[in-house]
């Protein structure tokens, strides 16, 4: 898989226009941004790491998770996904454009994984829930496996819950925390978590609507994995208001635990990680002259060590693209 078949360069420039505009019009309001403890651990002990487009990142000193602070309010948020022209954006121009390859590329695979996931730990397969189902395009294959009794797209955006509604998916157009729901067999959630203004409420929210036993599945982005940790602010995948909290493996396992699950496993599956570094570097966005390991690998040795460089990131826990499997306890 490559970047550009899941976000064609040509659009994300466009993207990036809207997105600077979004950015703008919240930042008129940031005398209200409100200052939160560690989202993790609950800590109130941090430091600076970096300022980026008007938004201050900050790294608890207890677990090391990194996150916006101050940040928006919840009505806020909720004002910039309804309003968002990048978002917009996002649903009308690149879902489509790249929705084949991100169906036969992730999707699909992502589906069949889950469907392992459930055997392996036995999971009971009624009722599936996908919170942040955006496109709808993973409800879609999960649908076709005809496992699941039933698949629910919980889905807060109207223009993305209205794309759902189209493809004939079954949504809730709120979020999960308000949903009645208490005897869902599995819940899946797929880069969201980064997204909320307080994690440990949606956390919570979940074990409410599981049943006991009930699997919860997670993705989201690693801030210890390469290309995260190696780019830093430079990183596309790094910027307020949509993303705010940047957990690893060791602090959304504790967090997990802390809100009534037991995590199962843990990976780190990413398969871009290197590329997306490289493209920097391509671009003389980021300057490898300081680094000549990353250059020989990402640059000198490119055609012959690639894959591999990935695949060892993925495999030890470097990917910046992290996955959990954790189910409700008691």
């Amino acid at each position: 898989m490559k970047e550009e078949d899941i976000r064609p360069d040509s659009l994300m420039r466009e993207n990036a226009k809207l997105r600077a505009e979004d950015i703008r019009k919240i930042l008129k309001r940031k005398d209200e941004f409100v200052e939160i403890s560690c989202p993790a651990c609950e800590s109130s002990s941090y430091r600076l790491v970096f300022q980026k487009d008007g938004f201050t990142f900050v790294c608890c000193k207890q677990c090391e998770t990194v996150f916006v602070n101050p940040r928006p309010t919840y009505e806020m948020l909720t004002e910039f996904y309804t309003t968002s022209k990048s978002i917009r954006h996002w649903n009308d121009r690149i879902f489509p454009a790249s929705e084949d390859s991100r169906r036969s590329q992730i999707f699909a695979p992502r589906a069949q994984s889950i469907i392992e996931l459930c055997r392996k730990y036995n999971a009971a397969t009624r009722v599936l829930l996908d919170v942040g189902a955006g496109f709808g395009t993973f409800c879609e294959e999960i649908e076709k496996l005809a496992v699941f009794d039933e698949v629910i797209a919980v889905e807060p955006s109207h223009a993305l819950a209205d794309t759902c509604h189209r493809k004939g998916l079954d949504v809730i157009e709120k979020p999960i925390e308000e949903v009645e729901l208490n005897q869902v067999d599995v819940i899946t959630n797929f880069e969201l978590i980064e997204h909320l203004l307080w994690p440990k409420g949606f956390l919570s929210a979940c074990v409410k609507a599981l049943r006991r036993g009930g699997l919860l599945i997670v993705t989201t982005p690693n801030i210890k994995g390469f290309d995260l940790l190696v780019l830093g602010k430079l990183s596309d995948n790094i910027g307020g208001p949509s993303h705010l909290n940047y957990f690893h493996l060791a602090s959304l396992s504790r967090l997990l635990d802390d809100c009534g699950f037991e995590v199962l496993e843990t990976s780190t599956p990413g398969r871009l990680d290197a590329e997306l570094v490289r493209k920097k570097a391509l671009r003389g966005e980021f300057d490898l002259s300081t680094h000549p390991f990353l250059k020989q690998v990402l640059i000198d040795e490119w055609e012959r060590v690639g894959v591999c460089f990935q695949k060892f990131l993925a495999d030890n826990g470097f990917s910046s693209n992290m996955w959990f499997a954790a189910c409700k306890c008691g």
